[in-house]
């Protein structure tokens, strides 16, 4: 039940936001390029020494989810980096206001700020105009860092996780950018790093509290039903692999599953598991896979044949993967595992699929933690600006 995410958790969800346009402010938070198209998620490493049947080689899958969420910074979190901006908008406003012998101290809300050819910009003026673009997205800043520090105190853990994104967004600016880590800050507006720090260390906070509100509409009847359709004790095979590379033509690909079809004949006619293995080795991979849970991380083609098939028993036909056609062989299965041994992970995956079927779940989990916090509105216009915010997600 941990963050995923992502700046990640999570991978760890696209929705509406509150839209904002802003005049003079820093640089656009991301690029204009659209970066969302880049099919950086269909690469393959050239260099794989190992065959795996893992869904995508682990560290591929790491940068994948990195770019994914990477490119999706803007979108996913527009609220809150507007919401940093505008505390430095605001910040500088305040001390315009009280620098000494220079402004008078609002107190009708009158005083100038600025004058240019005889039009006077009052504190009031730049107030409301702020007050438009940045009311929400600060307020709440502020509110959720109030609740969630309380909840979720800093850990050395924490900030090693988070120093772990910001790192891993510097490594990745840098790779698609040859640019360094002062001009990603700079490019997304943030002043610092410690001010990006914050940006992540909120979000890691809100994704925290979100993932175990969803966690608790998990309902008993929901878990039971889940470990009785779905759990089935451990299960041992090996497996042998006739490679398809991803840029593979289809006559290839044509070439690869009929070999594997050679391969399951020479079976059928009486030859052994290894001896096949010893007579393709030049044209195959093979890997035993060790005994794997229900929920392993393989492609749900090999999680199901595994299932189907007999203890000393192997594929009829070939296996489909990404990674090309395999032909299966099932050695033993442990027991199926007791309810309460696995209950915790049942949860996790049942509200990992709520969270994908609604996204809202989301900002409604933070609306309920505001209003469980005793969150109480004395502007009635921000009021009504926070309520037509949420509407969007209920």
């Amino acid at each position: 039940m941990a963050n995923k995410k992502n700046v990640g958790n999570k991978n760890k969800v696209t929705s509406k936001k509150e839209n904002a346009s802003v005049e003079n402010k820093k640089r656009e938070i991301i690029k204009k390029e659209n970066i969302e198209k880049e099919k950086v998620g269909n690469k393959k490493s050239k260099n794989e020494a190992k065959e795996t049947l893992h869904v995508k080689n682990n560290q591929s899958k790491k940068e994948s989810d990195k770019m994914t969420k990477f490119f999706n910074l803007y979108e996913k979190h527009k609220l809150t980096i507007y919401g940093f901006i505008a505390g430095t908008l605001l910040t500088i406003l305040v001390v315009i206001l009280i620098w000494p012998d220079r402004i008078a101290k609002l107190e009708d809300g009158r005083e100038p700020v600025a004058e240019i050819e005889g039009t006077v910009v009052t504190a009031d003026e730049l107030y409301e105009d702020m007050k438009e673009i940045y009311s929400i997205s600060l307020l709440l800043n502020k509110i959720d860092n109030i609740i969630l520090e309380e909840k979720y105190p800093e850990t050395d853990e924490m900030n090693e996780e988070i120093q772990e994104q910001a790192d891993n967004y510097y490594n990745i600016y840098e790779q698609y950018y040859n640019q360094d880590k002062v001009a990603f800050l700079a490019d997304n507006g943030f002043s610092s790093e410690s001010e990006f720090l914050d940006y992540l260390r909120l979000d890691y906070r809100r994704s925290k509290y979100a993932e175990e509100y969803v966690e608790s509409l998990v309902t008993e009847k929901e878990i039971n039903e889940y470990y009785e359709n779905e759990v089935y004790g451990d299960i041992n095979t090996k497996h042998i692999l006739v490679k398809v590379d991803s840029s593979a033509t289809d006559e290839e690909k044509t070439e690869a599953e009929n070999l594997a079809k050679e391969i399951i004949s020479k079976l059928d006619e009486g030859k052994t598991f290894d001896e096949v293995r010893e007579e393709y080795k030049d044209s195959i991979t093979y890997e035993e896979l060790g005994y794997k849970s229900y929920n392993a991380n393989l492609e749900s083609a090999y999680l199901e044949e595994m299932q189907k098939l007999e203890n000393d028993s192997y594929s009829k036909s070939p296996v489909e993967t990404s990674y090309g056609y395999h032909i299966i062989y099932r050695i033993d299965q442990k027991e199926k595992p007791a309810l309460e041994d696995v209950k915790d992970e049942i949860i996790t995956s049942l509200a990992e699929e709520k969270s994908a079927d609604d996204s809202n779940l989301y900002y409604i989990a933070l609306d309920k933690m505001r209003t469980d916090a005793g969150l109480k509105f004395s502007d009635t216009v921000l009021e009504k600006k926070y309520n037509t915010y949420m509407d969007n997600y209920k």
